[in-house]
């Protein structure tokens, strides 16, 4: 016998966290398996979505990369023209300015480069934008390749053989045999595979108006030390792909590679700040690494909105894992009770609850990071469409682990699970063990005043969010942080406040609850609900509110471009290369072409339109050059601001002048009268900005000016696009069928066909949105059963009297269908009144912040309604399930 004056020796921290873990934890998680697995199953979906949408971003930018790093290695300055290409002339001049007295021993390489984008041909005659495969060709000098590889020491020997499978020595006679040919090319050995190409095979390619037979002279290995040639990568000699794209005696970039000496310390920053200075300003130079930036700054609002959006499922799942640590807190109060009067301090209790809701993420976070990365594959190729259609072409069709993405999750999953588990934690540890042994299982009702309060203040707090201005990042993007804070904050506050809208429901229900028992006894339970009521209706309030908000801004967004495309494409027919799948192809027609089309006595008006890439500091916009006095007489410019000055119209008097769009005007921050600085291979042009037009077709800003003026400082009579307006009577079908028979390299569009291909990108661009709000959706659903399962456990005597006393199976399965029914409708309403809240945020600020574009504000309401209408009918089918199981047990069982 121990004498009472011996003190009993507390467990160590150790042994009483496993003791802890074991019987406290995992016993329970091991009675209720399926509702552990569910909601662990539940909490990794949000994960999942969330890696799955940073993996496929990352894959659709890692496809926009420097491809020479392939054949070579990475380059280490990449020299190009800050609007349009470089004249081959610029190989004397690095020669002549740049000297280099630090590098007696070694020299740089210099490597010119041509790239283009090139398409294959397709048998039928759809004309889908972005349906025809896109490849990237890119031209190299092999003799200097060959040269340089030899010095570098690397296994080029594929370029020199005819049989590129098992490559060995150079061999200079098949190499000079090669560049006899105008047409050889050499495929990755990921495309060869796709297309059955070997050696000797011929793939048809369209570039500009022509199609080309190119013959595959040899398979680019993939070596384990060299990054995997793109799948859509050809290869061919420098003059052979000039002379094909029209671009002899130009270059595209130079790419200089420095010896191994100077890759890296001051050496090496001085040498490219010597280069920079000796070039400047007609040449721009650059990194591979701010090269690969930029790609990434041009989708980073696109990308940061499929991020944020993605964050939903994971949202609704941080509820339900607080609803089921805070339904465990009052399922184990009793325990909760003995432990702490067998002296287990506060802070014990809590850390065991933080373990636990640490094991759920941890175990939500390995199952979401494996899934995710399945979910990738598919969400990759979503992306990768959209970002080919409105920003630059890509090949990305498949996404890989990243394991830093997938490190990121796991913590965020983890992370997040705590975040929701600190308050059940804190509740568990606070309750004295006399209070929680009296209280027993008994839910407690919810603070209905405070959780009010909170809701309120958040609310007031998201409205004065919305008005402060964006962040302004580098290359004039800019990121709506309040916006997004104050859809956050308005969110959660809304379903603070979904709590007064169950009493709102109960009272409803009260109405027409005369000749109901099952109603009201669900009525009776919502009139003081528990916080699990509560954090479901929530946790639906915010699904609904997300999804509603984003089907405003998509109608809006298609209100607005379908008006626009109305106003902007009113001639008959459209013309362009058939290689113009992606944002970034810039293939032309020659003059020769275009005027000879526009002879035929059938045309009565017609204009043409140049677009050309340019680069402003750190920023990338397009030059645009059509017939201003054409966009006049057919009205094709929507104004934000009116031009004063009509002298923009002549193009007698119109050189210094210009119009910009508005996702320019708001990105660089200007007006109209400003005076804007553009780059030409002429010289700088300074243009007086007349008048600001809306366009939603393009982000990243445009500058029209007159068509001839652009010609003439870019040296060219090649035009990117021809719309012809047919004279009356003269069928558009016809006329496009015989244009397309006697062209059939270009893409030729009637004007209905060609809306019809606008609204079917846009609606291809929101593919992937619907799909994560139906995520969240589901995910917020499934929380509901979880809930009112964990509520009907809770009632297991309540339920067991109500079997004693004669109420059928039928009467219990639908007291829990009244109740979730309730529970559904009070979370649908107050989701579809907040939606419109959030999609007037969404409009107004956060797109309007991020993109620069205005839209008129357009309310779905057959959407909603079908959304209003489906989440209550689907919650009372999923409560009637749930019900139904607890009533199947008989009345001297608990649940």
């Amino acid at each position: 016998m121990i004498p009472p004056s011996t003190p009993l020796r507390p467990l160590s921290s150790p042994s009483l966290n496993g003791a802890l873990l074991q019987q406290f934890t995992l016993r329970h998680w091991r009675l209720f398996p399926s509702r552990s697995l569910l909601l662990l199953l539940l909490l990794s979906l949000g994960i999942a979505v969330f890696l799955s949408i940073r993996l496929a971003n990352r894959a659709a930018v890692s496809s926009f990369t420097n491809f020479t790093e392939v054949l070579t290695r990475q380059s280490d300055l990449i020299l190009s023209s800050p609007a349009g290409p470089l004249p081959e002339t610029v190989l004397d001049t690095l020669r002549e300015r740049c000297k280099f007295p630090q590098l007696p021993s070694a020299h740089i390489e210099i490597v010119p480069v041509v790239e283009t984008i090139c398409a294959q041909p397709q048998s039928d005659d759809a004309n889908r934008i972005g349906s025809r495969p896109t490849f990237t060709l890119l031209g190299v000098d092999l003799v200097a390749l060959q040269n340089f590889a030899a010095e570098a020491h690397l296994d080029t020997s594929w370029a020199g053989q005819k049989n590129a499978a098992a490559p060995s020595t150079p061999n200079p006679n098949s190499l000079e045999d090669l560049l006899h040919k105008n047409n050889a090319a050499f495929c990755s050995s990921a495309l060869a595979q796709r297309l059955s190409l070997q050696v000797g095979s011929l793939l048809p390619v369209i570039l500009n108006d022509c199609e080309v037979q190119l013959e595959i002279v040899g398979i680019i290995p993939h070596r384990a030390d060299q990054p995997a040639p793109p799948a859509g990568l050809l290869v061919m000699d420098l003059p052979a792909l000039q002379t094909l794209s029209d671009k002899v005696g130009l270059l595209d970039r130079v790419e200089l590679f420095f010896p191994p000496s100077l890759k890296k310390g001051p050496l090496r920053e001085q040498l490219v700040e010597q280069i920079s200075t000796a070039l400047a300003p007609s040449i721009s130079a650059r990194t591979p690494v701010a090269r690969q930036a930029a790609a990434e700054l041009m989708t980073r609002g696109f990308r940061l909105n499929l991020t944020i959006l993605s964050l939903l499922s994971l949202l609704v799942g941080l509820y339900l894992i607080f609803q089921a640590l805070d339904a465990a807190v009052v399922r184990r109060r009793a325990e909760i009770a003995i432990l702490r009067a067998l002296g287990v301090r506060e802070w014990e209790v809590r850390r065991a609850w933080l373990w636990e809701a640490a094991l759920l993420g941890g175990g939500g976070g390995v199952v979401g990071v494996l899934g995710g990365w399945a979910l990738a594959q598919v969400a990759v190729r979503a992306v990768s469409k959209t970002v080919n259609a409105l920003y630059y072409a890509n090949n990305a069709e498949a996404a890989g682990l990243h394991w830093g993405e997938a490190l990121g999750a796991f913590v965020l999953s983890v992370g997040c699970s705590i975040l929701a588990g600190w308050l059940p934690a804190k509740r568990a540890a606070s309750i004295p063990p006399a209070q929680a042994w009296a209280q027993g299982s008994a839910a407690p009702a919810g603070n209905s005043r405070s959780s009010s309060q909170l809701g309120w203040c958040l609310v007031a707090l998201a409205i004065m969010l919305a008005f402060l201005p964006p962040l302004r990042m580098s290359g004039g993007s800019r990121f709506a942080l309040a916006g997004y804070l104050s859809a956050l904050l308005g969110v959660v506050g809304a379903g603070l406040i979904a709590g007064d809208a169950l009493k709102i429901a109960a009272w409803c229900g009260h109405l027409v609850s005369q000749n109901s028992a099952p109603l009201r006894l669900a009525i009776s339970h919502l009139r003081a609900p528990t916080s699990r009521h509560r954090w479901a209706a929530a946790a639906l309030l915010c699904a609904v509110s997300m999804t509603g908000g984003m089907a405003v801004l998509v109608s809006s967004f298609e209100q607005s471009v379908s008006a626009w495309i109305t106003h902007t494409l009113q001639a008959d027919l459209f013309l362009t290369s058939g290689a113009n799948q992606a944002a970034s192809a810039y293939n032309r027609l020659p003059s020769t072409l275009w005027r000879q089309i526009v002879q035929n006595p059938d045309v009565l008006d017609w204009d043409t339109s140049l677009m050309i890439p340019a680069e402003l500091p750190n920023a990338q916009i397009r030059l645009v050059g059509s017939s201003l006095a054409f966009a006049k007489r057919h009205q094709q410019l929507s104004w934000l601001q009116t031009p004063s000055n009509n002298s923009i119209f002549d193009p007698e008097h119109n050189a210094s002048l210009c119009l910009v769009s508005e996702t320019f005007a708001i990105r660089f921050n200007v007006q109209k009268n400003d005076v804007i600085r553009i780059p030409t291979p002429k010289g700088a042009r300074e243009l007086q900005i007349c008048g600001v037009y809306t366009d939603y077709g393009d982000e990243q800003g445009l500058v029209l000016v007159e068509g001839r003026h652009l010609a003439d400082w870019f040296d060219t009579d090649a035009v990117s696009t021809l719309c012809l307006s047919l004279k009356p009577g003269v069928d558009a079908e016809q006329h496009r069928a015989l244009l397309q028979t006697a062209h059939p390299s270009l893409s030729i569009f009637t004007n209905v066909h060609l809306r019809a291909e606008v609204m079917r990108i846009f609606r291809q661009t929101f593919a992937i949105t619907y799909a994560l709000e139906a995520i969240g959706v589901i995910v917020a659903l499934a929380g509901l059963g979880i809930t009112l399962a964990t509520i009907l456990a809770e009632r297991k005597t309540e339920l067991t009297t109500l079997r004693a006393l004669g109420m059928s199976q039928a009467d219990i399965a639908a007291l829990a269908a009244w109740e979730g029914c309730l529970l559904a409708l009070a979370g649908a309403i107050g989701g579809l009144l907040s939606s419109i809240g959030l999609g007037a945020l969404l409009i107004f600020v956060i797109n309007k912040q991020t993109f620069g574009w205005t839209l008129q504000p357009s309310l779905p309401w057959l959407p909603l309604l079908l959304l209003g209408f489906c989440v209550p009918l689907c919650g009372t089918l999923l409560a009637w399930c749930v019900g139904r199981h607890g009533a199947d047990l008989p009345a001297d069982r608990p649940l």
